[in-house]
């Protein structure tokens, strides 16, 4: 079926429905970042295609997050609930956490998931890579790359977040040269409950030396036991 007068093919609604590959639903405090402590309800997508992660399975090393899928919502009123699920336990105005996997593989189910929520008056931290841009309207970003920072799509938002996992120091203090953010974390990498939390905070001490303000993100639900 066409639209005659601009010959734009239309699209009955009933032949398309947004889909979203879901992994985990649960509510946590966040331990991560400038938000770190705010109770929030996470919606995890799954799926990542981010390959040049040192933590990707395809790199032979152990991503602490489980990004399979377990379910996929199909159509606007089964995200619509999910929304509504989310603000009926956190409340009217709270906090969503939508992380990953990569969120921004699915951008159609992420940005009509998060107009759901801020409609129904909540608040949204999008979590990515920053492989891609967001096309949605956040309320805080946190891009936490896995790419050096030339490499970057998204490249401004409020916070970045940033794992330490062997990079180069030069490719870590690029980030604060090539991108704008309001905050910048180093956060410990954690693999079979070792932590390198020394490492981290002599780099926090280095960087700040050097004349950029990193900040030290602990991933503080880690240590408290919970989500």
């Amino acid at each position: 079926m066409w639209n005659n007068q601009y010959r734009i093919p239309l699209v009955k609604k009933d032949e398309y429905q947004v889909k979203l590959a879901l992994a985990e639903t649960f509510c946590s405090i966040q331990g991560e970042g400038h938000l770190t402590g705010k109770r929030m309800f996470f919606i995890r997508f799954a799926g990542c295609a981010v390959k040049e992660c040192p933590l990707h399975p395809s790199q032979g090393n152990l991503c602490d997050t489980d990004w399979s899928i377990s379910t996929v919502l199909t159509g606007e009123q089964s995200i619509d609930a999910l929304a509504k699920e989310a603000l009926d336990t956190v409340g009217a105005s709270g906090w969503v956490c939508v992380t990953g996997g990569e969120p921004c593989d699915q951008p159609e189910a992420l940005s009509f998931l998060v107009s759901s929520i801020q409609r129904l008056g909540g608040k949204v931290n999008i979590q990515t890579s920053g492989t891609r841009r967001v096309n949605a309207q956040w309320d805080w970003l946190t891009v936490s790359p896995k790419v050096p920072a030339t490499d970057l799509k998204q490249s401004y938002g409020q916070e970045l977040k940033l794992v330490v996992s062997g990079q180069p120091e030069d490719e870590m203090l690029a980030y604060y040269h090539k991108t704008r953010f309001w905050n910048y974390y180093l956060q410990p990498l954690w693999s079979n409950e070792n932590c390198n939390s020394d490492e981290t905070m002599a780099l926090v001490d280095k960087f700040n030396n050097c004349g950029q303000p990193w900040e030290l993100s602990p991933q503080v639900h880690k240590y408290l036991g919970v989500r």
